[in-house]
C-alpha cells in the first residue's frame, strides 16, 4: 500500500485538513504577534497565511504516506518538521528548495493542494549544496539551492 501512495497523491481527510490548515494559522498568527518580518514580501494578501497552512498540511500528508505520527508544532525555527532530522518543503514548483544553513538533514519535497498532496521525493541537506543548484530568485539577496525535482531520491529516506 505504501508504495501506491508514494506514486499517487494522497488525499488528506476533511478532520486532517482541519488539523493542517489549523496549525498553519496559529503559525501565522503566532508570527504576525510577535512582528516577525517574512523572508519575502507577500506577492498577494493573504499568501503568507496560506503558504503556513499548506506547509502544515504538506507536513501531515508526508507523515500520513509513511505512517508517522505528526506532531503539529509553532515557534520550532531550524529544527527538523519530523522526527530529528526531517524537514518538509511544500512548492508546486519543480525544485526542492534547500537552504545554505539547512545541516544535516533530510530535506523533503511535497506539493499539491487540498485536499490532495504529492510525494516528489528526499535529498540529504549536504548532497544538495552544489553550486549548478544555486539561485537568488526574485534578487532578494537570500541565495538558496533549487534541487530539481528529478534529481531527488524516491522512496523512503534511506537512512545509513
Amino acid at each position: 500500500r505504501r508504495l501506491e501512495m508514494l506514486s499517487s497523491k494522497v488525499k488528506l481527510t476533511q478532520q486532517e485538513m482541519m488539523v493542517g490548515c489549523t496549525t498553519g494559522m496559529t503559525r501565522h498568527i503566532e508570527s504576525v504577534a510577535n512582528n516577525r518580518q517574512p523572508r519575502f514580501p507577500e506577492k498577494y494578501t493573504g499568501q503568507l497565511l496560506l503558504s503556513h497552512q499548506l506547509g502544515a498540511c504538506a507536513e501531515l500528508a508526508y507523515c500520513k504516506i509513511f505512517n508517522i505520527f505528526y506532531s503539529p508544532t509553532v515557534n520550532t525555527f531550524h529544527v527538523a518538521d519530523i522526527g530529528d532530522d526531517v524537514e518538509v518543503r511544500y512548492s508546486n514548483l519543480n525544485y526542492l528548495k534547500v537552504r545554505k544553513d539547512d545541516n544535516n538533514i533530510y530535506c523533503v519535497s511535497m506539493c499539491g493542494n487540498l485536499q490532495y498532496f504529492r510525494y516528489n521525493g528526499w535529498i540529504w541537506s549536504e548532497d544538495a549544496k552544489k553550486d549548478e543548484w544555486i539561485k537568488d530568485f526574485g534578487g532578494h539577496g537570500k541565495p538558496a539551492y533549487f534541487v530539481p525535482t528529478e534529481n531527488l531520491n524516491k522512496g523512503e529516506i534511506e537512512r545509513t
